[in-house]
């Protein structure tokens, strides 16, 4: 976490340096009801040529949004940049959710501020505009939409280091789930015979088998129930998850992204769906 003083010091540190004004790649806040959102982007590739960028959504105290799958309940996000010219999104990657039960549905997704991480793809100078619809919840829910524009210069045309929009932008990766490790991983995904559920066997750190939570995400139409743990086996537990919709065409190999949490410890891993 970047404390206020320390990026004060280093935005001042850098506009010494440079002599000009640092970019603000900033789209601004667009607000509604419940919340508040902004577009920004670091417009320096990272090594891999990728620029990122994060989506900054404000929630007021006691409103709520999704996940990418929020299961029987919900809105998931969409953003869509076929607007845009000189620039794509490659992914969309958002921070581990919570499970809640409100009484009325099951869901997951998020009640504080949360940003969402994207990475993108350009060769040169790029017209960034983003098409954005979230769902909000209170006591009533309310639909979010708005466009963004950001005009973003080629690579070697960059003079200024934005801090404010590295920080924010840093803080939406720092956010991620992390990559599995040798006693945290998700191990497999099988569908049953009748196709109505899948189970997913997980490593869990030992002790830690009462704290683990799964998310399950599949493109293209899957749609996905509460899962349920149905055995703990030392280190390794397994759930079962309802298939609650599947795309008309699903592929023996399907992909799927599936999020582990322990408490404010999380892990992402893409697994094949193994069919019986």
């Amino acid at each position: 976490m970047f404390r206020k003083s320390a990026v004060t010091a280093l935005l001042a540190g850098v506009l010494a340096v440079s002599g000009i004004p640092a970019m603000a790649l900033d789209s601004g806040w667009v607000t509604t009801e419940g919340a508040r959102m902004r577009l920004v982007v670091d417009p320096e590739p990272d090594p891999s040529g990728i620029t990122r960028g994060a989506l900054e959504i404000d929630l007021d105290e006691g409103w709520k949004t999704y996940w990418i799958d929020p299961g029987a309940s919900g809105i998931p996000p969409q953003i869509d940049f076929s607007p845009s010219t000189g620039i794509e999104l490659e992914a969309l990657r958002l921070p581990a959710p919570i499970r809640v039960d409100d009484g009325y549905s099951v869901w997951a997704g998020y009640k504080q501020p949360v940003s969402f991480a994207l990475e993108m793809k350009r060769d040169g100078a790029a017209d960034l505009k983003a098409k954005v619809f979230l769902g909000l919840c209170e006591k009533i829910c309310v639909p979010f939409q708005t466009e963004f524009n950001i005009e973003i210069p080629a690579p070697a045309d960059i003079t200024g280091t934005d801090v404010k929009a590295k920080v924010a932008v840093e803080k939406a990766f720092s956010a991620l789930p992390r990559n599995v490790t040798e006693n945290f991983d998700v191990l497999s995904a099988r569908s049953d015979e009748d196709n109505r559920t899948i189970t997913v066997d997980v490593k869990v750190p030992e002790g830690s088998e009462d704290q683990a939570a799964i998310f399950v995400y599949g493109a293209g139409g899957w749609l996905f129930g509460t899962p349920e743990p149905v055995i703990s086996n030392d280190d390794t537990l397994r759930f079962a998850v309802p298939i609650e919709g599947r795309p008309k065409s699903a592929a023996d190999d399907a992909e799927l992204d599936i999020v582990v949490t322990l408490g404010q410890q999380s892990i992402e891993k893409s697994v094949l769906l193994e069919t019986n």
